[in-house]
């Protein structure tokens, strides 16, 4: 960052110096015209001078043609610096203020983004499966055969049993955990807010959502027809959620051990709202407060 910044400013410097040398050259250029043209006036009003002090007789004589002569003097209106240097100049002007707010940006998005911290995860009902249940402070979801009488809003997930969390993150680096204990199939990540909630196909980063989980006896990222099946030391009880936006990175580790249980390849997360995800199939999973 600092080497960029360093061969930013050395170009911006140049630029700067090329228009500075053409503003002198300009300005060199304008004063030679205006001295010529002083110049000349200079002349014609000696001349006037020389022809006022003449006898009446001689200052009458020829006088039409003498005016005559003046008035055909015309000079120029010289213009300094022409459009093409003006517009260079205003956009060195523009420049200013635009560093400045990418410099607010940047100190926001600094300071947000070096303390990775721990969000403040609920459910939210609005987007969950009508299969699905949660607890009272909506950290705990758990799938019930009997689906509940729920309006089918466009937010609700349908067929698949998913719920996305309320808070929704568009910079900085956050961190999540899920207890999901020994059950059959549950999956735990993140999903762009744009996710098709009515689509029949599984979900994956193509679609827009960033998950791993368990289906059966087998550990899986995305959905188990991407076969990549995951291999772990050990059957975790508590998953960690790690969301990078700016990085473009998600990743998931056993939240007991700090091993590193699979993480996506770097996406572009711009300009995108990502809300944690959860898909529950009988079983159960909360969120640790």
């Amino acid at each position: 960052m600092h080497q960029f910044l360093g061969e930013q400013e050395k170009l911006l410097l140049a630029q700067m110096e090329e228009v500075e040398k053409e503003i002198s050259a300009k300005r060199e250029e304008h004063l030679a015209r205006l001295s010529e043209e002083l110049s000349s006036l200079e002349g014609l009003i000696q001349k006037m001078e020389e022809k006022h002090r003449q006898p009446a007789p001689e200052l009458l004589q020829n006088i039409g043609s003498f005016l005559q002569g003046c008035v055909k003097k015309e000079f120029e209106n010289p213009v300094a610096f022409p459009p093409a240097l003006k517009w260079k100049i205003w956009d060195f002007c523009d420049i200013s203020p635009f560093l400045e707010g990418i410099m607010k940006q940047f100190k926001g998005t600094l300071k947000s983004g070096l303390q990775q911290k721990k969000a403040k995860v609920t459910l939210d009902p609005e987007t969950a499966h009508p299969h699905l249940i949660f607890s009272e402070d909506h950290r705990t979801v758990t799938y019930r055969e009997k689906p509940q009488d729920l309006p089918d809003n466009p937010e609700r997930f349908y067929p698949y049993p998913y719920v996305l969390g309320r808070e929704g993150f568009t910079g900085g680096r956050h961190f999540w955990e899920v207890s999901v204990g020994h059950e059959e199939e549950w999956s735990v990540g993140v999903a762009n807010k744009s996710v098709e909630r009515k689509s029949s196909f599984p979900y994956s980063p193509k679609t827009g959502i960033w998950d791993m989980g368990k289906w059966g006896n087998a550990f899986s990222a995305s959905n188990p027809s991407d076969d990549l099946v995951l291999t772990l030391k050990e059957e975790p009880k508590r998953i960690r959620v790690t969301l990078n936006c700016e990085g473009g990175r998600v990743a998931f580790y056993n939240a007991d051990t700090a091993d590193l249980i699979f993480e996506y390849p770097p996406d572009c997360f711009s300009g995108k709202t990502l809300l944690p995800s959860f898909y529950v199939y009988e079983t159960h999973l909360t969120i640790s407060p």
